[in-house]
């Protein structure tokens, strides 16, 4: 193979990501061969085998670049927003458009299978809780600015909060791709949008108050 300078190595390493993230939407990642990778990649086996160890590698590097890439799209979004409250409006309107996605089941499928796959593979477990970690990681960083502008108060656990934000979201899709047409994913989101503002219940509502919430909440049993 002749001597490519590393923006090509890079550049064509992402054609094989890309590649194999299509087959893998297609196929699922176990159904999918490394034949089928080299076919719409268009590369030889040996090429292919240049960039990327083994199947597994090319299954991690498809889950990471999907997180930076998701990541890196949002953090476009709100790193520009004028305070933060903007900043969750614009993330709201991108959610907005992941759950209208038609290929959004799809997705899912895959994400599915990856995380069912790495129950019993150590690597892609470590490599899935990474990018799962980008993702947090940026959500803190809102929800802190949150807290100094006044959004939220300040006893608002922002990794707590962050976790159960993404969670939410995973479900939303899992619930959509199960439950089909019967899980009204909008009407989720739009609910998901009135618990985050505070305007779920009524005033008279009955809810869980502050002293609600166990005081020993950050303790683990056994």
């Amino acid at each position: 193979m002749p001597k490519l300078k590393p923006e090509e190595v890079e550049h064509r390493r992402q054609e094989i990501i890309d590649a194999a993230r299509a087959c893998f939407l297609r196929s699922g990642f176990h159904q999918t061969t490394t034949d089928e990778i080299c076919h719409e990649a268009a590369i030889t086996p040996g090429g292919l085998y240049h960039y990327f160890d083994s199947k597994d590698d090319i299954i991690s590097a498809v889950v990471m670049d999907t997180a930076r890439t998701r990541v890196g799209h949002v953090t476009s979004m709100t790193d520009g927003a004028e305070d933060v409250r903007s900043a969750f409006q614009a993330m709201v309107a991108f959610f907005y458009q992941v759950i209208r996605d038609p290929d959004l089941d799809t997705r899912t499928r895959l994400d599915i299978e990856i995380w069912a796959e790495t129950l019993h593979n150590d690597k892609l477990a470590a490599i899935t809780q990474e990018g799962l970690a980008l993702r947090r990681q940026w959500l803190e960083a809102l929800i802190n600015r949150g807290r100094e502008e006044g959004m939220y108060r300040p006893e608002v656990d922002p990794k707590g909060l962050a976790n159960l934000l993404l969670v939410t979201m995973m479900a939303m899709r899992v619930g959509h791709l199960l439950w089909r047409d019967d899980f009204d994913i909008e009407g989720a989101m739009e609910s998901l949008v009135l618990m985050h503002a505070g305007r779920l219940s009524s005033g008279t509502a009955v809810g869980l108050a502050e002293e609600d919430v166990p005081a020993d909440r950050g303790k683990r049993s056994g």
